[in-house]
């Protein structure tokens, strides 16, 4: 990293280390959650489509069981931001009415609409037709999609019932989801603690148990992050294979879309191949998704921190411990596991930096209700946030500087990380320097997804903590968060499961074993009466 930046980091990390754990300690824990006590809420919707077809439970049932929870969380979680509850309520009586008069049989529901009325969450991002599209802005208060993004319409047509969308940060660009439209988003786990962002409504919500499967997206961690700080499992899949239109903010610029993706976020490891499959249902590209994964031909490699050099916060040692549980699981199972044989550079963070502003043409985020066309200074809109006089938040005002600026780097070093940054890349296939794949087609890499949990007020501290997921968004591969319990503080933690590009699959397999090896998505309050 530059030195000046990693100066005046380091100058953070002793105000972080000091003003952490005082902001908890003056905080009394607040109140849990209401605890699940309903069955249906343990089911997966995997196992919820399938009683639905069979007919051993309702749509109706399942839609109203899970409206029931919404309203019963989301006073503690401020998650949703609009609903359609009612249309979802007569959507899924329409289709229970279809299976009574046999409209559909099994098969044909389990093949063409696996998702037969099933209710599902959309982060606000995305455009659910009558629901808010502001991108929780104030400058678009009030607007809402008048169609369904493309990822939306495969959902319905496989038989998905939207029930509301979530709140993320001002246009999606931040890691704490708050804006000045609907406020913040807090952790199911412990309200004193961020939900993550951006699709941070969405993951407190599924980790709430408001939700059984949800669609989030990713630019630099956006789906890992809030899937880590809420104890869920959520890929970013491989870049390009599920559309983005219906995303906003929007940009026709090209390195943008090979960042950004959306992707599922689930409770059970077994939905995510479900809703993958439905997601890419014009991908052009054979995922083999539904070719079984044998796991004793699988390599897998690991590495247990980002950086551990100066102006860099250390990776705390419990999710060190998870990434090298996940890789011992595998070894004790006759599974070959070993470190990463590649060097991560010191550098790696100034890589993912710079990575993100090879986007020259950055969607506009300061927007202005009065003229559109208006390109607001964003060093004029940090004085006026300063005194509560701008219409944007800090968080996005912060992440908008340096697509403006290029600050601290100037072109020729955003150019020289991003030639390394392709020549990492290389190296982890290794099509260069051995005939045989790193990863290729059977391997994965187990590594950390964040740090640790944070407190709001200190999410730019952990600005640097980002690099863990953003690194794979720069080079294309799909990763994944795979939750693995609580820590002793009763957090989630987990690792981040990544592979090559077009294998999402094995991403999928590994998440299922790591779920059965160590219990996945662990309520946040538990007790089951019926």
């Amino acid at each position: 990293m530059l030195w000046k930046i990693r100066i005046v980091f380091s100058i953070l990390n002793v105000i972080y280390d000091v003003f952490r754990p005082i902001l908890l300690f003056l905080r009394k824990k607040p109140p849990s959650i209401p605890p699940i006590t309903r069955s249906i809420y343990k089911l997966s919707a995997t196992k919820l489509a399938k009683k639905i077809r069979e007919r051993e439970i309702t749509s109706y049932e399942v839609v109203q069981e899970y409206i029931t929870r919404i309203k019963e969380v989301n006073p503690f979680l401020n998650a949703v931001v609009d609903e359609r509850f009612a249309d979802a309520i007569i959507e899924a009586k329409n289709y229970d009415e279809q299976l009574k008069d046999g409209k559909f049989d099994i098969k044909t529901l389990e093949q063409e609409k696996p998702l037969y009325g099933v209710p599902i969450t959309i982060k606000e991002c995305c455009a659910v037709k009558g629901c808010s599209h502001t991108g929780c802005t104030l400058p678009r208060k009030g607007i809402k999609a008048d169609y369904d993004a493309a990822v939306v319409e495969m959902l319905r047509n496989a038989g998905a019932i939207p029930l509301c969308v979530t709140n993320t940060p001002e246009m999606s660009s931040g890691y704490d989801s708050a804006n000045l439209l609907y406020g913040r988003t807090y952790n199911p786990y412990d309200t004193r603690y961020s939900a993550g962002g951006s699709s941070g409504g969405e993951g407190a919500l599924l980790g709430a148990g408001g939700s059984v499967i949800g669609i989030g997206s990713d630019l630099c961690g956006s789906i890992r992050i809030p899937a880590f700080l809420n104890g869920i499992f959520g890929l970013k899949p491989t870049s390009g294979i599920i559309p983005t239109n219906g995303h906003f903010p929007h940009t026709d610029d090209k390195h943008f879309h090979k960042f950004m993706t959306f992707g599922p976020m689930t409770r059970y490891a077994e939905d995510l191949g479900l809703l993958m499959r439905v997601m890419t249902s014009k991908c052009n590209h054979d995922l083999r998704l539904d070719v079984p994964v044998d796991l004793k031909q699988i390599k897998i490699y690991y590495r247990q921190s980002l950086d551990k050099s100066f102006g860099v916060l250390p990776m705390s040692q419990e999710i060190e411990n998870c990434v090298l549980k996940a890789a011992n699981y595998f070894t004790r199972h006759n599974i070959r596991a070993e470190k990463l044989p590649i060097k991560w550079p010191e550098t790696i963070t100034d890589i993912v930096l710079t990575g993100f502003l090879n986007i020259k043409e950055p969607p506009q985020l300061l927007l202005d209700a009065n003229n559109p066309k208006n390109h607001k200074n964003a060093n004029i809109e940090m004085v006026k946030a300063l005194f509560n006089l701008s219409q944007h938040t800090k968080q996005l005002i912060f992440f908008t500087i340096p697509f403006e600026t290029h600050f601290p780097f100037t072109d020729s070093e955003i150019s020289h990380y991003t030639k390394h940054a392709e020549e990492i890349r290389q190296k982890l296939l290794n099509t260069i320097i051995v005939s045989a794949d790193l990863l290729g087609d059977n391997g994965i890499l187990i590594y950390p997804t964040f740090r640790k949990q944070f407190l709001p007020e200190l999410v730019i501290f952990e600005m640097i903590s980002v690099s863990n997921c953003g690194i794979f968004n720069i080079f294309g591969f799909p990763a994944m968060h795979v939750p693995m319990g609580l820590n002793h503080e009763g957090m989630p933690i987990g690792v981040q499961v990544i592979a090559a590009p077009y294998q999402d699959r094995l991403c999928l397999a590994v998440a299922k074993e790591l779920e059965i090896a160590f219990g996945g998505w662990v309520p946040p309050s538990v007790s089951i009466s019926d």
